[in-house]
Order: structure tokens, then sequence, then C-alpha cells
């Protein structure tokens, strides 16, 4: 059922034309295809590395991801850099917590963890659920967790960024041959579009990098808009054995 949403959704976001790749897929179904390679998976575990530069100075956030469904997940994110600090998001599929944010400003975070069942009111909360009430707290809600964890309402926002979206050929990332997607992005589909995406996929579904190109306003900094680009680079692999050790609830 997810993946006819999925195409839905990708389907109708592309304006400009879209060539196909040897296996005669779009640029629509080979995400429509990774969408569904995370969507059918019972378990994930790996890594992912956010890279991000803006006038020359970078910063960096370190993702540690593994989960089982339908319940039990452990997120470790790292971030370096003058603003430097962690986050956990952790369920043993009973309980969960997670990093309330602060509520005066959305760029500091809270210190006291917030702890609440999985089941609640005799309904039983998914990964889906779980991310979901968590997804203001984390340093780095990104593309690729967004996809592993498969929730609708995060991967309509993701493709409704997507402006154009067209077929890029085949490329290389990590020593492996990928076939890229590419196209215009916006903010939200009410948005002009404020700079492009890059997405590398590889043949057996797995999101592997996503490049986001912006052209952002900081008029404290400069008058003309600041270019940043974010690269996303994933081994999350699906169908592994995961650490059932690390599903323990962090008070």
């Amino acid at each position: 059922m997810i993946t006819t949403v999925i195409a839905l959704l990708i389907g109708i976001q592309g304006s400009q034309p879209d060539s196909n790749n040897q296996e005669g897929l779009s640029a629509s179904q080979i995400m429509s295809k990774m969408f569904a390679h995370y969507a059918e998976a019972k378990s994930a575990a790996g890594t992912i590395r956010m890279t991000q530069t803006a006038n020359g100075v970078s910063v960096h956030t370190n993702t540690e991801l593994q989960y089982d469904r339908p319940s039990q997940i452990f997120l470790h994110q790292i971030r370096d850099g003058s603003q430097a600090r962690q986050w956990y998001l952790t369920s043993d599929g009973k309980e969960f917590s997670y990093d309330p944010p602060a509520t005066r400003n959305p760029l500091i975070f809270g210190h006291k963890r917030m702890v609440e069942y999985v089941t609640q009111h005799n309904i039983s909360m998914t990964l889906v659920d779980i991310l979901g009430a968590a997804s203001r707290s984390l340093g780095d809600l990104n593309p690729m967790i967004e996809s592993a964890i498969s929730s609708k309402d995060l991967l309509k926002k993701l493709t409704g960024q997507w402006a154009t979206i067209v077929y890029g050929g085949r490329h290389t990332v990590n020593g492996q041959t990928v076939q890229a997607v590419s196209g215009q992005f916006r903010e939200n589909p009410n948005s002009p579009v404020s700079g492009e995406f890059e997405a590398y996929v590889s043949p057996q579904g797995d999101f592997m990098r996503y490049v986001l190109r912006q052209r952002l306003e900081f008029p404290q900094y400069s008058r003309d808009p600041i270019e940043v680009t974010t690269t996303w680079d994933s081994d999350l692999k699906v169908g592994v054995t995961t650490d059932k050790s690390l599903y323990r609830v962090i008070p």
C-alpha cells in the first residue's frame, strides 16, 4: 500500500522531461523503488554522515541508526563545531525516550529527557509514531532518516520539496555504481525554487547520498544570499542483524 502512495506522491512532482535508465526506470520510479525498499524492511542499521558547508566553514553531524519494526529503535547523533552536542532517541519496544527541544529557541535544546510508553490508550505506537514524537528533538532530521522510517507525512514533505525531478545517469559513490536523480529544490510546494538536489540510489534501493545546494538569506552576515551545501552519506543496510543491547531507554 505504501508503495502506491509513494508512487503517487512522486509521480506528480517533476515538470521537466525525464529520461529513463537502461532498465527503463524513470527518476520517479527509481525513488519510489528506494522508498519501498525501506518501507518493506523489518530491520536496518548503519550510519549517516552530514556535512554542511557555507563560506568555507563546515559542520558535521554523525547519526548512528538501527531499528527493528514495529517499535524498537536506537538513534544517536553527534554534532561538532561551535554548537557541538549529541542527541538520543531510543526505544526498547515498551518505552521510548528523547530530548525535548527548548520552547523559546528551536536551536537550543532542553536537557531533561522525555520518557513515554509505546502503548498508550490501548494503541501501540510504531517507529513512525515514535519518530514523530521526537522529530523536533533531533539535531538532524534528514532525508535518509525520513526514508528509512517511511513516514507517509515525512515522505510527502520530502517529495513536495522537489519542484522537478530528472534521471541523472550512473555515477560512483564509495566505490559502488549508483543511479542519480536530480532536480530543483523548494522549501515547500508553495515556495519559490531556492536550490538544487541530487539523490544517489544503489541498484538494490539503498539511499547512499543526498546533496542539497541552497541560496539562503542571512541579513546579519551578508547582503547577498549565501550558498549552503549539505551532503548526507549513508551506509544503512536493511534486513541486517541489529545489536539488541542498544534498545534500552535512556532516562
